[in-house]
C-alpha cells in the first residue's frame, strides 16, 4: 500500500482525489504548503517528485534543536540501491534538511537525498577508457589538478576511466576522470577521491538553479579554505548592513528566546567576490563552537543562509551529546567525533580566525535573480581568476528531479587532502591558519 508520501504526490497531481487514502495525505500537503494545481505546473509536478522519492527512502523524520526552537528540521535515510543495483548492499546513507519552514526543511533534506542518488554512478553512464589525450583541451590549472588527482589512483598502472562534461564558458565537452564526476561502487574505483564528491553537487527546480547552487557551493569552500587553512581573516559586516539585519532578524526567529549563546558573523569574501559569509556560535566560556557556511548571490542571502547552517551544527552538537550521555563514547562515529573536538577544544574568544578585522570586502555586483543568468555570470567570474568551470547533467529518469554536477579545478575544496596553488599562495602570505586553530577540523 502507498505511503503517504506518495498518495500526497498523487493528490497533488490531481490523481484519486476522492480516495478514502487522502486522509493523511491533505494534512500532509496543507503542513508543506503544498497546494493541488489545476493543472500541475513545474513547480508542482517538482514538489510531487520529491514526494515520491521521500516515499521509497528508508525513514524520514523531524529533529528539534534545543537552542533554536525556531528551527525545522527534518532527517532521512534511504539505501543507494534505489539509484541503481551496483549499489546493492551499501550501508544506508543519511542527508538532513533545515529551514525556518516545514516546506523548506523538508526540501532542503530531500533534496540532498536526490543530489546523492543522483550522483551514483549506473549502468546507464557512458564512460570512455583510453582515450588518447583526455586533458589535451583543459587550461594548465586543470591539467595541474588532474595530475595531483591521478596521483590518488589504486593502482599505479590503471588507465583510467573518463567522463564528459561540459565547459561552462564556452561549451566545449571535454574528459574527466569518472572518480571525479561520480560515485562509483567501491569495486571499480580507479582512483580514491581525496575529497567529498558531494562537494559541487546539487539537486533544483532547474539544471541551471542545480548548478548555480553547485557553483556557490564550491566558491563558499574555497573561501572557507583561504580562510581556515589559509589564514586569510574574515572581515565584519556593519550593524547597519542589510546583511547584518537580515541575519539578526532569522537568529531571533530561531533562538525565540531560547539559548544564551553568543553568534556573530564574519564576511570571507575572497577575490572572487561573490560574497561568503561565516556565522559564528558558541557559548559564555568561548567553547560550544559551532559554524555556518555560505554563498550566495547577495551578502543578506549569505548571511542568513550561514545563520540557518550554524543551529544546524548547534543541533549536531546536541545529538552528539545525547549519544555520549545515553550510550558513551563507542556510540560516536567519526563525524561526531569531530563535532565535539570542535566544541571542547575550540574556544572562539581566543581563535585570532574568528575574530573579525577591520575593512570592508568588494562584492560581485549581480543585477539579477534569474538562475541562468547568475549561472553564467558567476562562472564568468571565475574563469576571470583563471579558474575552469565544468558542468555535468545527473538527472536521472527515475527521479525526474534535475542534479548537476559542477567541477572547478583550482577552487580549493575543504576537506581535501590536495592543496591547490591559490591556497597555497594563501599560506606563504599569511604563515597559514594552523597558528590559530591547532589543526581543529572545520568540516
Amino acid at each position: 500500500m502507498p505511503n503517504p508520501f506518495a498518495r500526497a504526490a498523487s493528490l497533488l497531481l490531481g490523481d484519486d482525489r476522492e480516495q478514502q487514502g487522502n486522509r493523511d495525505a491533505r494534512p500532509l500537503l496543507e503542513a508543506l504548503g503544498y497546494a493541488a494545481a489545476a493543472e500541475p505546473d513545474s513547480q508542482t509536478r517538482h514538489r510531487a517528485n520529491l514526494l515520491k522519492a521521500a516515499s521509497r527512502f528508508r525513514r524520514v523524520f523531524e529533529l528539534a534543536a534545543p537552542d533554536a526552537p525556531g528551527l525545522v528540521c527534518f532527517g532521512a535515510e534511504f539505501d543507494p540501491n534505489l539509484a541503481d543495483p551496483l549499489h546493492a548492499g551499501h550501508p544506508l546513507v543519511g542527508v538532513s534538511g533545515v529551514g525556518l519552514s516545514l516546506q523548506d526543511a523538508f526540501q532542503g533534506c530531500i533534496g540532498e537525498g536526490i543530489e546523492y542518488l543522483s550522483q551514483l554512478q549506473t549502468g546507464d553512464d557512458a564512460l570512455e577508457v583510453d582515450p588518447g589525450d583526455p586533458a589535451g583541451k583543459l587550461g594548465p590549472r586543470a591539467r595541474e589538478f588532474l595530475a595531483a588527482f591521478s596521483a590518488h589512483r589504486l593502482s599505479p598502472d590503471a588507465k583510467l576511466s573518463w567522463h564528459r562534461v561540459t565547459r561552462l564558458a564556452d561549451g566545449c565537452e571535454v574528459l574527466l576522470p569518472a572518480d571525479l564526476c561520480v560515485r562509483r561502487p567501491l569495486h571499480q574505483q580507479e582512483v580514491k577521491p581525496p575529497f567529498p564528491l558531494g562537494t559541487g553537487s546539487a539537486a533544483g527546480l532547474s539544471w541551471d538553479a542545480a548548478a548555480l547552487h553547485g557553483l556557490l557551493e564550491l566558491i563558499e569552500r574555497d573561501a572557507a579554505s583561504l580562510w581556515w587553512w589559509g589564514g586569510s581573516r574574515g572581515r565584519s559586516i556593519p550593524p547597519e548592513d542589510d546583511a547584518q539585519i537580515a541575519a539578526e532578524a532569522v537568529l531571533a526567529q530561531l533562538r525565540q528566546g531560547a539559548s544564551a549563546r553568543r553568534s556573530w558573523l564574519l564576511d570571507i569574501t575572497t577575490d572572487i567576490g561573490v560574497p561568503c559569509v561565516a556565522a559564528v556560535s558558541c557559548m559564555a566560556d568561548g567553547f560550544g563552537f559551532a559554524l555556518g557556511l555560505a554563498s550566495r548571490p547577495t551578502l543578506a542571502g549569505a548571511a542568513r543562509a550561514a545563520v540557518l547552517e550554524m543551529c544546524q551544527g548547534e543541533l549536531a552538537h546536541a545529538v552528539v551529546e545525547t549519544k555520549l550521555r545515553e550510550r558513551g563514547e563507542a556510540a560516536l562515529n567519526a563525524r561526531d567525533r569531530i563535532h565535539r573536538r570542535r566544541a571542547t577544544l575550540l574556544n572562539a574568544d581566543r581563535c585570532l580566525l574568528l575574530q573579525p578585522e577591520p575593512g570592508r570586502a568588494r562584492h560581485l555586483a549581480i543585477g539579477t535573480t534569474d538562475p541562468t543568468s547568475m549561472l553564467r555570470l558567476i562562472a564568468d567570474r571565475v574563469a576571470q581568476v583563471d579558474i575552469e568551470v565544468f558542468g555535468l547533467d545527473l538527472t536521472r529518469p527515475r527521479f525526474e528531479i534535475p542534479a548537476a554536477r559542477i567541477i572547478a579545478p583550482g577552487l580549493q575544496v575543504l576537506p581535501s587532502e590536495i592543496v591547490t596553488p591559490r591556497l597555497a599562495q594563501m599560506i606563504a602570505r599569511t604563515g597559514g591558519g594552523a597558528a590559530y586553530t591547532d589543526g581543529i577540523a572545520l568540516i
